[in-house]
């Protein structure tokens, strides 16, 4: 075998490799998300975290949403600049804690305004997505429901 041979075999071999070494951690990233049937939870809001039973209403919106959104969750990749302005802790019918949501509706911060973190219970996995206006409008209502004090723009 001559050298340029070797040599073309030898690029070739540790080009495949490495893309798919890359496409083994990334492909994960680009499944839908399946979220499992909300039964229940509780909606924590505001920088006071004043919290409130979702009623039954609610429950059926926050499922038919997380149905029609299964798709565009990505990884954490940045660091949020709160904890989120709003959480909804959610349960099964078993009565077990499935989902934390955790939203930003620009009370703590206006340039994540529309973002939602969902995480699982004990925090491992982590997804999180940006939405328009009218896409996150479901869930804002669900925050503004609840009358807190907004902060003022400074």
């Amino acid at each position: 075998m001559r050298k340029e041979t070797a040599f073309i075999i030898g690029f070739l071999v540790l080009t495949v490799s490495t893309s798919v070494a890359i496409w083994t951690f990334a492909l994960p990233n680009f499944k839908p998300v399946l979220f499992p049937q909300v039964v229940s939870g509780v909606i924590d809001v505001g920088p006071m975290h004043h919290q409130r039973p979702l009623d039954k209403d609610e429950v059926a919106d926050l499922n038919k949403w997380l149905s029609g959104h299964k798709s565009g969750w990505g990884p954490l990749s940045r660091t949020p600049p709160s904890s989120g302005d709003s959480h909804l802790l959610l349960k099964d019918a078993q009565g077990k804690d499935v989902l934390t949501l955790t939203l930003w509706t620009g009370i703590s911060a206006a340039d994540w305004n529309a973002t939602v973190f969902v995480e699982s219970p004990d925090g491992s996995w982590v997804r999180t997505e940006t939405f328009s206006n009218k896409e996150f409008a479901p869930l804002r209502m669900m925050v503004d429901r609840y009358p807190f004090k907004h902060s003022s723009f400074p």
